[in-house]
């Protein structure tokens, strides 16, 4: 059985203690719902694996083992409790509001406090990923809003690279990410061309997504400092980080996590 029993059938049991509620959403591989801790009434997200097929729920399993190792961030996506129901995996999950793609169409602009904050979270929740994976899908629906802050969630497409993970989720010549928010070496390697994706890759994709927030615009073309509307000290770490040498950018969420701290405090 490869496809996932009709909400009707998932919604109002119990797993782990958690009551599931009512469909958040759905697309071909996961569906989401709203569940609520019995003990405690707080509310959370939680996904199932639709799909059975193929390395499906191989490439899902590896998803919340490192949500589990991945260790604690306040701007990353929090893991509750994770399971199996009639096959199909699933884990429990910090509940959102919304995402950022979301919250840039139903706002017309940001100031510099709210930006400012989320993008020094944000850094840092690179960092804290990049000790165990390189994510390889940071775009703005990947990043999720609970209580305000941003959250750096979504790890089906990471590649792991600590001793007891060697193995990918995805190989490095599949094609990973939506074209629009694709580092250059992606494209690359979409386009057969031979290339790498590395932590500096995903330092290029938050890059994008600062800029579209800060610019509101996605970074196509040639950049250049006119097309710049935020502050200026902000511009320089932004604008190196998208750099269409990987080699010239930061090489991982550390070096790009100081640099916007330095920026943003000087």
């Amino acid at each position: 059985m490869n496809n996932f029993s009709p909400p009707s059938k998932v919604t109002g049991i119990s797993l782990n203690d958690y009551d599931i509620l009512e469909l958040l959403g759905e697309g071909g591989n996961a569906s989401v719902y709203k569940c609520v801790n019995e003990a405690t009434s707080s509310e959370y997200a939680i996904k199932f694996q639709v799909r059975l097929n193929g390395n499906r729920i191989d490439r899902f399993n590896k998803e919340i083992r490192l949500n589990k190792e991945i260790g604690s961030h306040e701007h990353l996506i929090k893991y509750i409790d994770s399971g199996k129901y009639r096959k199909h995996p699933f884990i429990i999950m910090t509940l959102a509001e919304q995402d950022l793609t979301e919250k840039f169409k139903n706002q017309e602009n940001f100031t510099k406090e709210e930006y400012f904050s989320q993008f020094r979270g944000l850094s840092k929740a690179l960092a804290c990923l990049h000790k165990q994976a390189i994510h390889r899908d940071i775009k703005p629906e990947n990043i999720l809003i609970s209580n305000g802050r941003w959250l750096l969630s979504d790890y089906g497409l990471c590649k792991f690279d600590s001793d007891t993970m060697q193995e990918a989720i995805t190989k490095d010549g599949e094609k990973v990410g939506p074209a629009f928010w694709m580092s250059p070496e992606a494209n690359n390697l979409n386009c057969g061309i031979n290339d790498k994706i590395s932590k500096s890759s995903d330092v290029f994709q938050l890059a994008s997504v600062f800029w579209l927030i800060v610019n509101q615009k996605h970074p196509t073309g040639v950049l250049r400092k006119e097309d710049w509307s935020g502050p200026e000290k902000l511009f320089e770490p932004i604008y190196n980080a998208l750099h269409n040498d990987k080699d010239m950018r930061p090489k991982n969420g550390s070096e790009f996590a100081q640099q916007i701290e330095g920026a943003i405090i000087e």
